[in-house]
């Protein structure tokens, strides 16, 4: 990404593809000890404010992370992020 701004989340579409990419992986490990990936804040959820979308985004990273699934988290470019 070539901005100096933060974005604050991906847009929905973004976020969206990459929730159901965990979801299957997290389906596919079939490991109990894994919690269920964090849900993104879009649809109605979208009109949340800023920094809980902040948060959750942060959460989603932090899971993919912690759970060997770092390769679903994509390099966000311009377009793909929300930035308020």
């Amino acid at each position: 990404m070539t901005t100096d701004r933060q974005p604050i989340c991906p847009m929905p579409q973004v976020w969206n593809r990459i929730y159901e990419a965990q979801l299957e992986s997290w389906r596919a490990a079939g490991n109990p000890e894994i919690p269920k990936p964090p849900v993104p804040l879009i649809l109605a959820a979208w009109y949340e404010p800023h920094l809980l979308k902040m948060l959750r985004w942060k959460e989603t990273q932090d899971w993919s992370h912690k759970h060997g699934f770092s390769h679903l988290i994509p390099e966000l470019t311009e377009a793909d992020c929300f930035f308020g």
